[in-house]
């Protein structure tokens, strides 16, 4: 089985135990991403898999963007689409960053807003976006992270107040998310 193929089935497990509450979360993603790995596709989640393969017309109109995000990191959709799943309206991000849990979250949105920028035209990103796609991804404590990135003041504009707070990246931030989008394509 190639590594997309996994990657594909484990977006899959992901979407179909999105809003089942932990402990069982956890264990029925592990039963779901088992059976989907052997082969075995639960009754219920067919027409999930047909639904998630259709080319939509919103997904052809990114391929040209996703095209040019490549372009401008210096690499091929293919290694993009390693660290990234590219839905109709917003990316999920796959790809592998290291470090603690604050310097994960920084890094994740960092590239979360570039991509937002660059592919979907989307200047401002708002908080509770970003805490979905961070936990979503794995990151345990979300608690600071609006601490964590309004360190990064020179990196990250921010806008509103709490749950209302929107990002956006500055030029060092815009760059910095470049350059790490170059070292994550060649891994």
């Amino acid at each position: 089985m190639e590594t997309e193929e996994i990657k594909e089935k484990i977006q899959l497990a992901m979407s179909l135990v999105e809003g089942v509450p932990e402990p069982f979360k956890t264990k029925a993603f592990e039963v779901i991403l088992s059976n989907l790995l052997e082969g075995v596709l639960p009754k219920k989640a067919s027409h999930i898999l047909h639904e998630e393969t259709k080319v939509t017309e919103a997904t052809r109109n990114i391929e040209p963007k996703i095209q040019k995000l490549a372009e401008l990191v210096g690499t091929e959709v293919r290694q993009l689409k390693d660290i990234f799943q590219f839905e109709e309206n917003r990316p999920i991000f796959i790809g592998r960053v290291n470090g603690t849990e604050a310097e994960k979250q920084v890094q994740i949105c960092r590239l979360v807003i570039f991509v937002l920028k660059e592919v979907y035209g989307q200047e401002w990103v708002e908080g509770s976006f970003l805490w979905k796609i961070l936990q979503d991804y794995g990151i345990g404590s979300l608690e600071n992270l609006a601490t964590n990135l309004k360190a990064r003041e020179n990196e990250f504009r921010m806008m509103g107040q709490k749950r209302g707070r929107k990002y956006k990246l500055t030029e060092p931030g815009r760059q910095n998310a470049l350059q790490s989008l170059r070292q994550l394509a060649t891994q």
